[in-house]
């Protein structure tokens, strides 16, 4: 009784907030779902895709309107921040949805805002009347570059935002822990963010090849996974 009344409370919420109301359901309506009919009503949004989802769709939406958003010290703006977000969920919808649905709903909506730590990372330089330019492209070594300025990695100090906001402690290790799986909870779920993190980074898109090892170690089907890497390509081109 109490999840049902929780998730009456969340509707509410989300319907009496026009724009809010029509991110999501714009997020629900894209066609790489492939949905017959279109989802016209949050809890039809929350029935197909579930509360966690919508929940990413809601952050994302809520950073969109946000008017400081400022990810510049990665040397792109926040509308490339965006695009690159978009791109890691999509990869992840379309090669995770059908044979690994389980994982998508472990991550809790974190696959919109999977970059969030650059953000985060990004105000903290600001807070701190530090300016610095991260001159690394690729995830592992970034993180070690902030580290080396911060003390912590974007995602370190993101996951701890998180877990300050009681998010579940599954969502909060995901994030943790999507560029090292094995030290994740859920190591299998870890390595598919790694994967989507490895091939649309912050500064572009990255040969297909790059995540074949991480695939078969953590027993992803390859092929799987590179249909949905070659679909996306095929819509950026």
């Amino acid at each position: 009784m109490a999840d049902e009344i929780d998730l009456k409370a969340v509707i509410r919420v989300i319907e009496s907030d026009p724009m809010l109301y029509t991110d999501i359901l714009r997020f629900s309506n894209v066609p790489y779902h492939g949905f017959r009919y279109p989802i016209t009503s949050i809890s039809q949004a929350i029935a197909l895709f579930g509360i966690a989802a919508v929940r990413g769709m809601a952050l994302t939406a809520a950073l969109r309107a946000h008017p400081f958003t400022d990810v510049a010290p990665y040397g792109i703006d926040v509308h490339q921040w965006f695009r690159v977000m978009e791109q890691q969920q999509r990869f992840l919808d379309i090669w995770l949805g059908k044979k690994h649905r389980a994982i998508l709903q472990s991550l809790g909506g974190l696959t919109f805002i999977l970059e969030i730590g650059r953000l985060v990372t990004s105000y903290v330089l600001m807070f701190t009347h530090q300016s610095y330019s991260f001159s690394e492209n690729e995830p592992e070594k970034l993180s070690i570059e902030e580290k080396n300025i911060l003390g912590r990695s974007s995602d370190e100090l993101a996951a701890q935002l998180f877990e300050f906001w009681n998010f579940e402690k599954i969502f909060v290790n995901s994030l943790c822990y999507s560029l090292s799986p094995d030290d994740g909870l859920e190591p299998k779920t870890c390595a598919a963010l790694k994967c989507a993190r490895t091939l649309f980074t912050l500064k572009g898109i990255t040969p297909f090849e790059e995540v074949e090892a991480v695939l078969v170690k953590y027993d992803f089907s390859v092929s799987d996974a590179r249909i949905a890497y070659e679909i996306l390509l095929a819509v950026e081109e």
